[in-house]
């Protein structure tokens, strides 16, 4: 039999060790939190045109997500509606010149970006960039052409073929209008009906409409541009609605509800948001070697099933 007092011993022992085994968990888990708070967070702005518009409510979302999920100090650069591209680029030379990390762009222009630094990494976002694009920047975007494609479709499955339709333009500088209004014409072309492009921005709108209303139907391709002409046609003698198009925004969900546009494609723009800061800040935090594009989805909607569970999720995001 031990001795008592060397019994004691071993249990004291036992008891130090359980001690320093305890202090040093609770260190290193000091630690790590001490290095994670210690290491700055990537800074990342975000400057896309008319910045305050509920069009980017998805899109912010998505952000929002990546934000916590990710970890990054994200800017959402104050801008009202750009008149051109120089408007653009002074606030991305003030953004480039300062203590951000990397932009998040949606250019007003897709051909003139070469004032932006090679040396900025940058996504693109809604609509793609310069096609040569440098080192470090990649396009996170909705398929132009093929969103024209199924808008095209849905507008024959509603009236068939060899109909008439009028296609209101928003900004044609970018790549995403051109890209959509490519594909929806090959598609109601080809089915032998006809196509008449108005450009129509908000202050000749309704001239525009009223041009477009001696077609069969109207579609819009341009968010704002789709609100403005869903809100003439909900506060006039319109009759039926004939209104389809492209967007995101609560205001024009609101409208196709109600039956003022009858069907809308609209992009994943909560995924954009998410994907392109998520990507992002991976890459400046060196978790993965390099960016590649991402092409994100889209979903074709009509009036009746907007309340469609898998299309509810869609269009009425909602932050983790």
């Amino acid at each position: 039999m031990k001795p008592k007092n060397h019994f004691l011993e071993e249990q004291w022992s036992s008891y130090i060790i359980l001690l320093l085994l305890i202090a040093v968990t609770l260190w290193s888990a000091y630690s790590l939190v001490r290095t994670d708070e210690e290491t700055p967070q990537p800074r990342v702005s975000v400057l896309v045109e008319d910045s305050s518009n509920e069009r980017w409510t998805a899109f912010r979302l998505g952000l929002d997500q990546a934000a916590r999920e990710y970890g990054a100090d994200v800017t959402f650069i104050t801008s009202s509606v750009f008149s051109s591209s120089e408007d653009q680029k002074n606030l991305i030379g003030q953004e480039a010149a300062g203590s951000t990390d990397a932009l998040i762009l949606s250019p007003y222009d897709s051909e003139e970006t070469d004032y932006i630094s090679g040396a900025v990494k940058l996504v693109y976002v809604e609509t793609d960039g310069i096609r040569d694009r440098s080192e470090g920047t990649v396009a996170v975007v909705p398929p132009g052409r093929k969103i024209g494609e199924a808008l095209g479709q849905m507008l024959l499955e509603r009236n068939g073929p060899k109909l008439s339709v009028a296609i209101l333009l928003g900004n044609t500088h970018r790549y995403s209008q051109m890209e959509m209004l490519q594909g929806l014409t090959e598609v109601i072309e080809s089915a032998g009906g006809s196509v008449f492009p108005i450009e129509a921005e908000e202050e000749d709108l309704p001239d525009a409409m009223a041009l477009a209303k001696k077609a069969d139907l109207i579609a819009v391709l341009e968010d704002r541009l789709l609100m403005e002409a869903a809100k003439l046609s909900a506060s006039s003698n319109f009759g039926e609605s004939i209104l389809y198009g492209v967007g995101c925004s609560p205001s024009n969900i609101s409208y196709l509800d109600r039956g003022v546009i009858s069907g809308m494609v609209v992009p994943n723009e909560f995924t954009m948001g998410y994907q392109s800061l998520a990507q992002l800040t991976e890459f400046l935090k060196k978790d993965i070697p390099v960016m590649k594009d991402i092409e994100v989805g889209f979903t074709c909607v009509r009036t009746d099933d907007v309340h469609n569970p898998a299309n509810e999720k869609l269009l009425f995001p909602v932050i983790q």
